[in-house]
């Protein structure tokens, strides 16, 4: 039997006329509301497979690493997210500055006393907050600008002698000059005594019984947890609450290319991969209590209106095409196509 001669451009129009096919098909299933198989199908047989596969095997630590390395210590974020930040953070004030809501609805007395119990049971650093208080220079030099705050907004009756100043070498000026000096060597005294008195105070009540320290702040939680969010949030303006949200980012900019943070992100990284590293991917999602149905969930939450978007923009097509196109347009493919047909039309 004679084979029909196929013209040179045959494969080429069939490999493309193919390709439109699918591209088709694909497109189909993805929109089709009534039929969500094709997604559904998908993420089954993704799921079945991580069962079988590591993450090890498709995350390596280095690459961890860089990842870290660009988003956590590198990114910068652009205008719009702070502006977005601002936008948020008044958002968050109008909302609380409206709200009745009070400060026990957001944590129980069950919750806070959980919380009371388990720093008390940090006695060693509070042994270590006590000894700083009274070793520390710096504690010292503010208990002393706080002992003479004390002593001058509390003797008023004193500041006239304090402030007046005399200049005659007469002998009640020579007098009034020996009182003086003699008042600021014993205000320096009371000073440096309130100072120490403060430090021990404050120390004192750092190491009381717990049982003590528990009875003082659940006195005080009493009363906070009654407040509501009305009432606190209006003591601040909605630019303290945006500048607030902007001068935490631009700290954590700065905290954030210290050598010992960035090392202290890499070691939970490392700890994160030689505890996982082992898990399958199946297991990694149970471990944060996911599963396929949470999968085809989400899926069904956003696919329908992603594809949708990109269908009405004409764009649905173009991403399916490039996905598949280099196969059909492909040289060999379409070589591929010409010597089947041939060796077919040879067989029949």
């Amino acid at each position: 039997m004679d084979t029909l001669k196929l013209p040179k451009s045959f494969s080429q129009d069939f490999a493309q006329a193919l390709l439109l096919e699918q591209v088709a098909f694909i497109k189909n299933k993805l929109l089709d509301s009534q039929d969500q198989s094709y997604i559904h199908d998908f993420i089954q047989k993704v799921y079945a497979h991580a069962e079988h596969i590591s993450l090890k095997e498709v995350i390596q630590r280095q690459s961890l690493h860089e990842v870290v390395q660009k988003y956590a210590f590198e990114l910068t974020l652009g205008s719009d997210i702070l502006e977005f930040i601002g936008f948020s953070a008044q958002k968050v004030h109008q909302t609380a500055t409206s709200s009745s809501a009070q400060f026990k609805d957001f944590l129980s007395d069950e919750q806070f006393e959980l919380w009371l119990y388990k720093i008390l049971e940090l006695q060693q650093l509070r042994h270590y907050i006590q000894e700083n208080l009274q070793e520390n220079s710096q504690i010292k030099h503010v208990s002393l600008q706080l002992a003479n705050q004390i002593l001058e907004h509390n003797t008023p009756w004193l500041d006239y002698f304090r402030k007046l100043n005399v200049r005659n070498k007469s002998i009640g000026a020579k007098v009034i000059n020996y009182l003086q000096d003699q008042q600021h060597l014993i205000e320096l005294k009371l000073e440096q005594q309130l100072a120490t008195a403060i430090r021990n105070q404050i120390g004192n009540i750092i190491l009381l019984p717990n049982e003590e320290l528990a009875e003082i702040v659940l006195q005080l939680w009493t009363e906070i947890k009654q407040k509501t969010l009305q009432e606190t949030f209006s003591q601040f303006e909605a630019i303290d609450f945006e500048e607030f949200f902007i001068l935490a980012y631009e700290t954590w900019k700065d905290l954030r290319q210290t050598p010992y943070m960035q090392k202290i992100i890499l070691n939970i990284v490392d700890a994160f991969y030689e505890y996982f590293n082992d898990y399958s991917l199946q297991e990694l999602l149970h471990a944060v209590s996911l599963d396929q149905a949470d999968l085809l969930k989400e899926a069904q939450r956003f696919a329908p209106f992603c594809l949708a978007a990109l269908n009405e923009n004409r764009l649905l097509d173009d991403i399916i095409s490039t996905l598949i196109a280099p196969f059909y347009l492909d040289e060999n493919t379409q070589k591929f196509i010409e010597n089947y047909i041939n060796q077919h039309q040879i067989q029949n």
